[in-house]
């Protein structure tokens, strides 16, 4: 019970106060109003909430599985379920920066960072806190303290919310339904103007892939260190020789 408030708590309390303390940008403040009958929830939103959904169901299922042997820990034992808890909540925490922007920019999620005190502010005191009901919250949060690699592994399990969030970013729908805007012709025009000028740039989707594409990479390639150190180690030691060769 106490493991459910505290998430209500991150995505509710929150995360409103750390995305509502965000100041209007350009885009914002430049994009016609919504009509009254408008869905409260566009395509994009739609896109949004389906990719994370897809991510963290099958994350967390197969730590819920198989992580306890992942991990090297008794099944359904109360760490087992600990790291399971620690994984969804630092994924709320890194789509708190996803969740900065319901747009297609690719960059948006780290933009403008210094400019809000109260969301680095929220994500401080979210992480510290986590930390403290994990490690001493003991029979009142039922949680078991975590090792240092445990929490790395978690928490990189987590981040990689930001990856999804970059990846979902190139997949359509790329803009929001018409409908939903007030139109008149001077609107309309001034719309259309503005959507070219700030059309997809293709040179701006590589780094963001790139982005995405390196913690993954490195999750994958810790994990098969982790559970293959013999083979590992000696393509480590090959690499190391074939460098020595090539240097002599």
């Amino acid at each position: 019970a106490v493991m459910m408030l505290w998430v209500n708590l991150i995505m509710d309390t929150m995360g409103a106060l750390a995305l509502g303390t965000e100041l209007p940008g350009k885009e914002l403040l430049d994009r016609r109003p919504y009509k009254r009958n408008a869905s409260l929830v566009n395509r994009i939103m739609w896109r949004n909430i389906l990719c994370q959904s897809a991510y963290q169901l099958g994350m967390l299922y197969y730590v819920l599985l198989h992580g306890a042997g992942l991990f090297g820990v008794p099944f359904g034992s109360e760490k087992h379920f600990t790291l399971v808890f620690n994984a969804f909540v630092f994924c709320q925490v890194f789509n708190e920066f996803n969740a900065r922007s319901i747009g297609n920019d690719v960059s948006a999620a780290f933009r403008g960072l210094a400019r809000n005190g109260m969301f680095a502010g929220v994500i401080f005191f979210t992480c510290l806190t986590q930390w403290a009901l994990v490690q001493y919250g003991g029979e009142f949060t039922r949680t078991a303290p975590l090792t240092a690699m445990e929490w790395a592994e978690t928490v990189l399990l987590g981040s990689l919310s930001v990856p999804v969030g970059v990846l979902m970013r190139c997949l359509p729908p790329f803009e929001e339904n018409p409908a939903n805007f007030a139109s008149t012709p001077l609107l309309a025009a001034d719309d259309s103007r503005r959507a070219r000028e700030r059309g997809r740039k293709p040179e701006a989707v590589l780094p963001a892939l790139f982005a995405a594409f390196v913690p993954t990479a490195a999750y994958i390639l810790f994990r098969f260190y982790k559970l293959n150190p013999d083979i590992a180690s000696e393509v480590i030691d090959n690499f190391k020789g074939s460098t020595g060769a090539s240097e002599l």
